[in-house]
């Protein structure tokens, strides 16, 4: 049985010893055959037989050492082909569908876009996911039997075993069999998982979480959430639906939320929070310049954050109340879990510090630290391509059995 069929499943892949084997040349190459019999405690004849069938596969290859032990021959170096195949990455929200194919390691050879300007059904939302990624394949002439599968990072709650979108507060839809319906239509292999979860994997193996075991995610856009990160691996809960931090509740007698309840994290701190609060206060009479400028185009955050640095004094305090339910909300996260580092997700992050100043104020005065605990709050690097990134990351997880 080949590592990677021409089907593109993931059969191939049970032969768990050819993971591992792939796993320890990325992570250490170049190496050498004995440098991996050492380390897998696999023997040198079976580290020998794996590795030529993963050169007959083109997924590694040799190269001649530059020294030697002791005068005697140089030893074959292996690298990993990162060219040798491709994934599919796709990231759903409310407002945009984006699809990348990448190489193995994550190098981006094309991405597309695709807006999305009134709520779907199901059936439109498909078909829609459907053309951006036939797209990416029409543009890219990739070949079908060198994509190893389609990783798919969907907003919500998501069941990654089932490959099922559950609840999708912001398209209003529930019960979406994405994996079903990809599969059938593409012949590969696709996984699929909540957008901030997809975020963590991402920041994991290409971002501000690299090398760190424990962290957590904090993602704010139309909507919240968070990606716990614990062991080097993904905090998903028995029913896959931990993390939704945006639908913890600051006042039970607060504005409505689109998850069906009142007062929740994601109906104070997020950007439409920002936005219907930004709209209320111009509308009832206070001092603002919003109130000349929403005359010409709805409020944005952009135009918030823009008054708040022109001195307006209510889009200062809008942003600031959204910094400390925000950090209020990192805090508790930061006292229950205690991870190595928390990493921040989102435009309102990168607009300056009128969120992020309270945030990191309200995290230092509400949590409980020992005089050697020090947890940075860092902005992602990676920004809203993580999402996307975070579906390769997924494949490629599986395809190096990282786990």
């Amino acid at each position: 049985m080949n590592y990677i069929p021409k089907t593109g499943s993931f059969e191939g892949m049970k032969l768990l010893n050819q993971s591992i084997v792939l796993n320890v040349i990325r992570l250490r190459e170049p190496i050498s055959r004995a440098e991996i019999a050492k380390i897998t405690k696999l023997t040198p004849p079976t580290v020998g037989s794996l590795v030529n069938e993963l050169i007959d596969q083109n997924l590694i290859t040799e190269e001649q050492s530059n020294s030697s032990k002791a005068g005697g021959r140089r030893p074959i170096m292996l690298r990993i082909n990162y060219s040798a195949h491709f994934i599919i990455g796709v990231y759903a929200a409310a407002e945009v569908i984006s699809v990348i194919l990448t190489t193995m390691n994550g190098s981006v050879i094309f991405e597309y876009r695709k807006e999305i300007n009134k709520l779907p059904s199901k059936d439109q939302f498909m078909q829609m996911v459907k053309e951006c990624i036939q797209h990416v394949l029409d543009e890219t002439s990739a070949k079908r039997d060198l994509i190893i599968g389609i990783g798919f990072a969907m907003h919500g709650l998501v069941d990654p075993e089932q490959g099922l979108a559950i609840f999708s507060p912001h398209l209003h839809l529930e019960n979406i069999p994405i994996k079903e319906i990809l599969e059938k239509e593409f012949s590969l292999p696709v996984m699929v998982e909540n957008d901030v979860r997809a975020l963590a994997y991402a920041e994991s193996w290409f971002g501000d979480g690299k090398g760190v075991s424990d962290f957590v995610c904090l993602s704010v856009g139309r909507g919240i959430g968070s990606g716990i990160f614990i062991n080097n691996d993904i905090y998903k809960s028995s029913y896959n639906t931990a993390g939704e931090i945006g639908h913890t509740i600051v006042d039970i007698n607060g504005p409505r939320c689109q998850c069906g309840n009142n007062g929740c994290l994601e109906a104070y701190a997020s950007e439409l929070a920002i936005i219907n609060k930004a709209e209320k206060e111009s509308d009832s009479g206070s001092d603002t310049i919003l109130r000349e400028w929403k005359k010409d185009s709805e409020i944005t955050v952009k135009m918030v954050f823009k008054a708040a640095g022109d001195g307006d004094q209510l889009a200062q305090s809008i942003l600031e109340e959204s910094g400390r339910s925000l950090g209020l909300a990192a805090a508790n996260l930061i006292n229950i879990l205690k991870p190595s580092k928390i990493i921040l997700e989102g435009s309102v992050f990168e607009e300056g510090d009128f969120i992020l100043s309270p945030l990191k104020e309200m995290i230092g005065k509400y949590t409980l630290r020992s005089s050697n605990e020090e947890i940075p709050v860092v902005c992602s690097k990676l920004g809203k391509k993580g999402m996307v990134l975070g579906a390769v990351t997924i494949i490629l997880r599986k395809l190096f059995a990282a786990e």
